[in-house]
């Protein structure tokens, strides 16, 4: 009895973290890239059709949001519809990239789950939010006011 025992605790934790890892396939170029939303808690999170990128040019996507001046910072971050592995981008660095500051380039992981980027406007009005994956390993964020 005692070997089914160890037999059947092992075939378990096999079973278990085989289910709790998985491998996320990187894009390896652009066209591969499902759609894309500017998501945040100006959206509460969701995939507001309101707030699908765009192609801009080349390989630049954008969106247009309006944002009030309130001191208060509005974390977001670009993902597709359904949260998938491989197309949640965030910061890349926590020092570096983490808060967006207006006109100025930061960068993203398109495999994060928690790293949102923070932006606090200085001015109510119109925000662009881009992403431009020309570096498909390093996309790069920047915020303006249009």
């Amino acid at each position: 009895m005692s070997k089914f025992k160890h037999l059947y605790s092992a075939f378990a934790v096999c079973l278990i973290s085989g289910c709790a890892s998985y491998t996320v396939e990187p894009y390896k170029d652009i066209q591969q890239l499902p759609d894309m939303y500017l998501r945040g808690v100006f959206t509460w999170w969701e995939a507001d059709p309101q707030y699908q990128l765009t192609l801009k040019g080349g390989s630049t996507y954008a969106t247009t949001i309006e944002l009030i001046a309130d001191g208060q910072p509005y974390d977001f971050k670009f993902a597709d519809k359904n949260w998938t592995p491989g197309s949640s981008c965030g910061y890349k660095s926590q020092y570096r990239d983490q808060s967006v500051t207006l006109g100025k380039t930061v960068y993203a992981d398109c495999n994060t789950t928690d790293e949102n980027f923070r932006f606090v406007p200085k001015e109510t009005g119109l925000y662009e939010f881009a992403i431009n994956f020309s570096n498909i390993d390093k996309p790069a964020v920047t915020v303006n006011r249009l």
